[in-house]
């Protein structure tokens, strides 16, 4: 395993950045946010939203981005987004976290739109499942679905949707993007993860494809 995380940055294989800060490609939220579930004028918030690129794409297709991080990577521009300084999983303001504002857009945002840290992904969910007011779509591994414990939780929650996407996205440490390198070919394969709050089926599967809008 140490052989692995030691090769060279064009091998496509890094050492794990240290608050899991990885960056997707701008067409999975793209796509996502073309799907049926969101419309625009709805509120979404990104609360690990890095350099922003949800938060933008959220405003591209007509809604009201947010977007706040334990760390100010962003760009803001306007146009882009509103952005905060905020860390999501602490509890209280005092300690820098939630609610960022208080204002029905930070505290009680239509949507949560995020690509979390993974390893703290369920917490993550269950927080986003308390503060959404409808959706909460996360970007994750499709690994994270596995495992008899994660099952069981689950299928008590109203998961809704898992897009599959195609190709498998590339997603390497912020910091390589950030200096100018490439993402390479993915080989781990990712899904948004929906949950639409209220719903009480079994979750559907679709793709969404890099290079087709969805129907």
């Amino acid at each position: 395993m140490s052989d692995l995380v030691t090769r060279p940055r064009n091998s496509n294989i890094w050492e794990r950045e240290s608050d899991d800060f990885y960056m997707e490609p701008q067409w999975t939220s793209v796509r996502l946010f073309q799907t049926r579930t969101f419309r625009p004028g709805m509120t979404v918030l990104d609360p690990a939203c890095g350099t922003g690129s949800i938060v933008k794409a959220a405003c591209e297709a007509g809604m009201h981005g947010l977007g706040s991080d334990i760390v100010p990577r962003w760009l803001a521009r306007p146009g882009s987004g509103i952005y905060l300084e905020s860390n999501f999983l602490a509890p209280t303001l005092s300690e820098g976290g939630w609610p960022a504002r208080q204002t029905p857009g930070w505290q009680f945002p239509d949507a949560i739109v995020s690509n979390p840290p993974f390893k703290h992904a369920q917490w993550f969910a269950e927080l986003a499942l308390e503060r959404a007011v409808s959706i909460v779509a996360l970007l994750l591994p499709t690994k994270w679905l596995h495992g008899a414990t994660r099952a069981k939780w689950l299928s008590t929650t109203p998961l809704h949707r898992v897009w599959l996407l195609t190709p498998r996205p590339s997603m390497p440490p912020g910091h390589v993007i950030l200096e100018g390198g490439k993402a390479g070919s993915g080989t781990v394969d990712f899904a948004w993860m929906v949950w639409l709050k209220g719903y009480d089926g079994a979750p559907q599967i679709g793709w969404l494809n890099r290079d087709v809008r969805p129907d």
